[in-house]
């Protein structure tokens, strides 16, 4: 029996890691599939779908229960604490977050062979970790228990954006990248600017990374439209990394009449209310709040839509931008993380500097506004061409589960 265990964070209990949701009707090749919220809260509820033929646990990995004192006798601990110099952290702070990481992990492969270890009775399995952080430790820790046991076991991580770049962490370190890398039979980036950082922690394991990309649904092709107005859309969780208060600076700088949508909510929902209503009068905004995924791509079905902005100052690669490609909208976004990825340059729309200024963002539209319609409509078609080559559901995932 060949059976996959998919380590998420808290898939599919409360909210994030939206992206499974269309990933895993497309799982194939398994005569088994266990899907394992790493962090769920106890109280969390279910709320995405997970296809009939999956099990789910929610694992009960307790931190608490996991002493500092037992991490002692660990020696891939030691051999990271040793290497830190090498690697110029040879501070409390990096040595801190070691420790931390590993006794999350620590907590996590626990729970791993208390809930999922008795149920992972094939002699063949595949441990997916959708990222490469803790989950993926304890995926290696139980891959090691697995082997011991006779069983064939293949273990694949996923990485993002915080999990890839350690530029984003805390005192510029990733714990354990080596280690990882080591134990992973395959490491597959959503980005190639994620893989380029992976690889960089240990070049001489560079060969297990290569990008895959992740992948949206085929919701028809309306195209931008400009007209009856000019209708800009942002999409995120209202948080300081996304720099929507930095949008309405911009907006504030815009001279032609717009009509300016965000979906979402967040801890800075009040800030970004406060400042649109000081906008001009020929800017119109609205704050209809989150949107699940099916009622958002009912959305951008129905409405006009010219253009999709992103301002954020990190982005692994932005889903936002595949799903507005795949509508034929034209974006707007900074040059960060995997964004080029998903953005061609005057060609389906255009880049800003990681850091722009107010200016350069109302420059921005102002560039998509006055654009003439023919270059505008072939803006719109190669968005849509772009999706087709790259971010489309149906060619990427069935491709990465054949893989795994």
């Amino acid at each position: 029996m060949r059976q996959l265990l998919l380590l998420t964070t808290s898939f599919p209990f409360g909210r994030g890691e939206d992206f499974l949701t269309q990933e895993l009707p497309y799982a194939q090749g398994f005569d088994q599939y266990i899907v394992c919220a790493c962090h769920a809260p106890r109280e969390a509820v279910q709320t995405k779908p997970v296809p009939e033929k999956m099990q789910v646990l929610r694992l009960q990995a307790e931190e608490s229960a996991v002493p500092y004192p037992a991490l002692l006798g660990k020696g891939d601990l030691w051999a990271e604490l040793f290497r830190l110099p090498c690697q110029g952290k040879a501070a409390p702070g990096p040595a801190h977050e070691l420790v931390f990481f590993r006794k999350k992990a620590e907590a996590v492969y626990r729970a791993l062979c208390r809930q999922a270890l008795p149920l992972l009775k094939g002699d063949e399995i595949v441990l997916y970790s959708y990222w490469l952080y803790d989950a993926a430790l304890a995926a290696a820790l139980l891959a090691r228990r697995l082997r011991r046991m006779g069983k064939r076991v293949r273990l694949v991580s996923r990485a993002h954006g915080f999990d890839a770049f350690p530029e984003r962490a805390r005192y510029g370190y990733l714990p354990m990248r080596r280690f990882l890398l080591s134990a992973c039979d395959a490491v597959r980036p959503c980005s190639e600017q994620a893989a380029q950082a992976v690889r960089a922690a240990c070049p001489a394991m560079g060969g297990k990374v290569s990008p895959a990309y992740l992948g949206t649904a085929d919701y028809g092709c309306p195209g931008g439209r400009r007209r009856p107005e000019f209708h800009l859309v942002t999409c995120s969780y209202l948080v300081p990394v996304k720099r929507i208060s930095l949008l309405v600076q911009a907006l504030g700088q815009v001279g032609f009449p717009l009509r300016w949508t965000h979906i979402g909510d967040g801890p800075q929902l009040e800030e970004v209310r406060a400042g649109a209503e000081k906008l001009p009068a020929h800017i119109h905004w609205e704050l209809p709040g989150a949107m699940d995924n099916r009622a958002l791509m009912e959305y951008y079905s129905r409405e006009p839509v010219s253009c999709l902005v992103n301002v954020s100052s990190s982005e692994g690669l932005p889903v936002s931008l595949m799903e507005a490609a795949s509508f034929g909208f034209p974006a707007l976004a900074t040059a960060v993380g995997g964004t080029p990825e998903a953005l061609r340059e005057g060609q389906t729309g255009f880049l800003l500097p990681a850091s722009p200024s107010p200016g350069q963002i109302a420059g921005g539209l102002e560039r998509l506004y006055r654009m003439e319609e023919e270059e505008y409509q072939a803006m719109c078609r190669n968005a849509r061409r772009l999706w087709e080559e790259r971010f489309s559901a149906a060619r990427n995932f069935p491709r990465f589960y054949q893989e795994l």
